[in-house]
Parts: C-alpha cells; sequence; structure tokens
C-alpha cells in the first residue's frame, strides 16, 4: 500500500484563478485571459478571432474593434455587449465576456461551428422543410429579443448562423438599438442616419424614423421572399446607388412571390406578402404571430420539418404523397425545382404592376346630350380665341 501525502490543514485551498487560468505558454497570443487559435474574418470595425478558454478548454470567438476616431463606432460595440449580455435564447449567440487590452476592446461570443445562412444560399437554394426551420428560429429569436425591448436593426443572411447540429442562430446585434431608450443604447444611432443593409431595410429605417420590432420582422420577410423565390424582392444596379433600393422599399409594391414561382402555396405567399406591408401596423405584429401563421403552412405542406436542419435527415419523408403529374414539378410550398436542393431557371413571366382598368358601360348619347356637347364645345373655342386676342 502506497500513502499519499495530505497537506496540514493550515495550507490554504488553490485559488480559482490559478485552475481557470493556467499560466500563458510562451510565444502564443493571448487577449486576456484567452489563448488565439486563429482568426475567422475581419471586416470594417476589426477581425474575429477563434479562441480558447483554459481551464474549461472552452473555444470562444472573441471579435475586436480596432481604436477609431468615431466615437460612435465604439458606442455601438459596447452596446452589442450590453444587448448580448440582457439575452438568454438558444436562437441568440451569447455573449460571454468583455476584454479592454489597452485602448482596444474585445467581445468575448458564443463559437457556433457551422456556417452563415448567406453561405448556404450561395452553396445552393435551401430544400422547402429547411427554409421553414431557418425562419421559424429567427422568428423566434426575434420575438424573444424584441420582448426584451432590443430591436436587430440589420437582419440579413450574413447574421444568421446555421450551426453543423442544425441549430440557428442570429448573431450581430452590434448596430442594434435598445427600444427602451436607456443606457448607450439611446445615444448609439445619431439622428437622421439611416443604420442597416440597404437590401434588407424596413421603409422606417429608411425615412429615418424610429423603429421597433415590426422593422426586424420586414427584413426577415425579405429573408423569406429570398429563400423561397430565389431572389430578394427588390433589386438595384451599382449604377443605381443604394438610395435607389431605398427607395423601392418605401414606394415600390414586391412582385409576388408566385410570378417567379408559379403554383406557389396561395398561404404562403399571403404571408409573405403581408410581412412586406410598407406600414408596419399591416405587418405581424410580433415575431411569434409570424412564426405561428408560418407554422400552419409548414405543417400542412412539410410534415416535420422542424427537424430538417438536423444532420442526417430524410427530407424525402416531409413531403406530401405525390399528386397527379402536371406540367411543372412542385415542391411541398409549390417552388418549382427539379431536385431538392436545386433551383430551376426562373420561368419568363410578364409582370405589369398597373392596375387593371374598371371597364365602362356603354351609353348611347341622346340629342339633348349631343346639345351639350356642342355648347361646351362652342366656350372653350371662345375662351381660346380671347387667349389667342390678347
Amino acid at each position: 500500500m502506497r500513502l499519499i501525502p495530505v497537506p496540514p490543514p493550515t495550507t490554504p485551498p488553490p485559488s480559482i484563478a490559478s485552475i481557470t487560468t493556467p499560466p500563458q505558454v510562451p510565444g502564443e497570443r493571448y487577449i486576456g485571459k484567452y489563448r488565439v487559435k486563429r482568426e475567422l474574418g475581419r471586416g470594417g470595425m476589426g477581425a474575429v478571432y477563434l479562441a480558447e478558454q483554459p481551464g474549461l478548454g472552452r473555444e470562444v470567438a472573441i471579435k475586436e474593434l480596432i481604436q477609431s476616431a468615431d466615437p460612435v463606432a465604439l458606442k455601438r460595440f459596447l452596446q452589442e455587449a450590453q444587448v448580448m449580455a440582457r439575452t438568454s435564447h438558444p436562437n441568440l449567440v451569447q455573449v460571454h465576456d468583455m476584454e479592454l487590452m489597452g485602448n482596444i476592446n474585445y467581445l468575448v461570443l458564443e463559437f457556433v461551428r457551422g456556417r452563415s445562412l448567406r453561405d448556404l444560399m450561395i452553396q445552393s437554394q435551401l430544400p422547402p422543410p429547411q427554409v421553414f426551420a431557418v425562419m421559424h428560429g429567427v422568428l423566434q429569436a426575434l420575438d424573444y429579443a424584441h420582448r426584451h425591448a432590443i430591436v436587430h436593426r440589420d437582419m440579413k443572411p450574413e447574421n444568421v448562423l446555421i450551426s453543423d447540429e442544425g441549430m440557428v442562430k442570429v448573431a450581430d446585434f452590434g448596430i442594434a438599438r435598445l427600444t427602451d431608450d436607456t443606457g448607450v443604447g439611446g445615444t448609439a444611432t445619431k439622428t437622421g442616419t439611416t443604420v442597416g443593409t440597404p437590401q434588407y431595410m424596413s421603409p422606417e429605417q429608411v425615412a429615418s424614423s424610429k423603429v421597433d420590432g415590426r422593422s426586424d420582422l420586414y427584413s426577415a420577410g425579405i429573408m423569406f421572399y429570398e429563400l423561397v423565390v430565389g431572389r430578394p424582392p427588390f433589386t438595384a444596379s451599382d449604377a443605381d446607388g443604394p438610395f435607389t433600393l431605398m427607395a423601392k422599399h418605401v414606394q415600390a409594391p414586391p412582385k409576388p412571390p408566385s410570378v417567379f414561382r408559379p403554383g406557389l402555396n396561395p398561404e404562403l405567399e399571403q404571408l409573405i406578402l403581408k410581412s412586406l406591408s410598407k406600414r408596419p401596423e399591416d405587418r405581424f405584429q410580433t415575431g411569434q404571430q409570424f412564426d405561428e401563421a408560418m407554422a400552419r403552412v409548414a405543417d400542412q405542406m412539410c410534415p416535420g420539418w422542424q427537424r430538417s436542419l438536423e444532420p442526417g435527415a430524410d427530407l424525402s419523408r416531409m413531403v406530401p404523397p405525390a399528386t397527379p403529374a402536371t406540367a411543372i414539378p412542385s415542391t411541398p410550398i409549390g417552388m418549382a425545382v427539379a431536385q431538392q436542393g436545386t433551383a430551376m431557371p426562373y420561368p419568363h413571366v410578364v409582370y405589369n404592376p398597373t392596375p387593371p382598368v374598371k371597364p365602362v358601360a356603354k351609353k348611347s348619347m341622346s340629342c339633348l346630350s349631343v346639345i351639350g356637347l356642342l355648347i361646351v364645345a362652342t366656350v372653350a373655342l371662345g375662351v381660346f380665341a380671347a387667349n389667342l386676342i390678347r
């Protein structure tokens, strides 16, 4: 038998820091207590790193803010930490910590191993069950955020992450503004400026008026339209510039999705168009309301759609029984596709947004009507002649 020496009772226990923060390894880069493994990307506000929390072995994403002379950029970054620290939801990227090294701020976030929704959309068009699953996660996240007085203000596919396990995560509240106007949230956006991405801006964002959660739901509706149709409802060339695109959000009606996807489920088309209403009061008022309307259509058209993002999910089982052959093969939501995940070319459809003219019944003219017209014409000629004399 081997005896293990026991420290005397007077020996103090090891500190928590010595367990959770081991000594740093020479030659490796650290941000605070986090060991940097590699750079994930770089944007206008700084770089994003993959790092590890020593002791716990947890991987995290660290977002850096390069020192800028613009105080608004710093306020927005600090606001991101404040906004995300107030939230805890499975469909929201979580904030773990905040580090300050010199004049550089770092936000320590949950690391989501997977891809952005934009990456998936570039690769191929998502099958209908997965479209519903992605939108469900987005709407659940937005509903939770709005109930906590948080408006994202920049909803777009780049800010939606899909993990390898099939979880939908909404990220990047860097330009969000707290609707209760408390703390830094009330001053981070200057009066008279627009914040967001023009392709997904709501009409009220373009007008620089005060926005609420319904603005995010409009942006989500733009994403929904793009996922179903294969293209956004409003486009503009580089020569047109972003203001042309922003003006379309305010003035132009979106073409119905069925223009590009003949045979689209009518209920699905109606809820997409409702989400894109110009006036906030005409849209879905909450993310939960939007999600419930979508789920009713999804349950009918794609049974089991909730599991479609899980690894190994069999999407062929999420399709109703086959119907008699038609000219255009249709999916559960009426999208014309050759096979799941591959979009067919857009059909050539002539779209005329001019409202139809109501036909007027022809009436025969009586003698009195003819006499009246002659009198009107005589008066008009007299006025014209008088103008000539002057």
